[in-house]
Formats: C-alpha cells, structure tokens, sequence
C-alpha cells in the first residue's frame, strides 16, 4: 500500500514547484487514480479468475500430455516385450526349421539309396530275363537250324556239345 502512496505523491511533488494556477495536474491525478482503482475494483476479480482458469487448464493439459506420455511409454515398453518375444519365436522356429530341414534331408536321401537299390535290382533283374530271352533265342535258332536241315544227321552228343559251344 504504501508502494501506491509514493506513487501518487511523486508526481505531485514534481509539478507542485511551479504554482501555477491554471494547470490542473492534481484534478486530472486525482481523477486518474480513482479510474485505475474502479477498473481495479470491478475487473480483478474477472482477471485474477482468467488467469488462474487459464493456469489451471494449462496444468490440466499438462497433465493430460504427462498421461498421454505415461501410456505412450508403457505402449513403448509392451511392444518391445512383444518384439523380444517375437525374436524368441523366431530363434525357436529357425531352430525348428533347421531340424526339419536336416530329417527330410536324411529321409530323401534314405529314399533315395533305397530308390537306386531297388532300380538296381530292377536293372539286374532285367539283364537275367534279356540273357534269357538270348538263350531261348539261341536255341530256338540253334535247333531250328538242325530240324531244317534233314541231311545232318547229329547224334546226342554232338547236339549237346553244340549247344553247349552256342550257350557258352
């Protein structure tokens, strides 16, 4: 309060030096404080209460950003339990994998030798019936040859030891 005295009796003091009577200085000063101290009457309180809203909806939205930041963190922190976890399942899954990969490596390739054996035994079992398809062709030739020809005469001997020359 006193603050506001001195500022009032200051700029009396300073154009009360020159005592002229036409100046009015103390009616306009006069009139001056009493509109500050009507405006300060009647809007204080409607700006005292501007302002202390306007703080009080800055705190609010502070605080709604800090709860926006609080769940924006714990979001933050499940995805990345979600990331490491998902690394987890890809470690299991390419140890899986790799697994697999190697059993049916050893099943195709168990398949496989048990393929060529069997095309193997497939091939030597052909080659016996062509060699004898060949021995019955021989013979069949061979005694085709003695029954067209009625001039020879062969014994048993002689015919077997022709067939077997043939055969060898």
């Amino acid at each position: 309060m006193q603050k506001y005295l001195i500022l009032l009796v200051i700029p009396v003091l300073a154009f009360a030096s020159g005592g002229e009577a036409d100046t009015d200085i103390f009616k306009r000063s006069v009139n001056f404080l009493l509109f500050a101290g009507l405006l300060y009457y009647l809007l204080a309180n409607i700006i005292k209460n501007f302002f202390k809203n306007r703080k009080n909806s800055i705190a609010d939205k502070l605080n709604a950003i800090q709860e926006k930041l609080k769940e924006s963190k714990k979001q933050k922190s499940e995805a990345l339990e979600k990331v490491e976890e998902a690394k987890a399942v890809a470690k299991a899954l390419l140890a899986t994998s790799e697994k697999e990969n190697k059993l049916i490596l050893a099943k195709i390739s168990s398949d496989l030798i048990l393929e060529m054996k069997n095309l193997e035994k497939a091939n030597h079992d052909q080659m016996d019936i062509e060699r004898r398809k060949m021995v019955r062709a021989v013979v069949s030739e061979t005694l085709s040859e003695l029954f067209s020809e009625e001039s020879i005469i062969i014994d048993k001997e002689k015919f077997i030891n022709i067939l077997l020359k043939k055969v060898a």
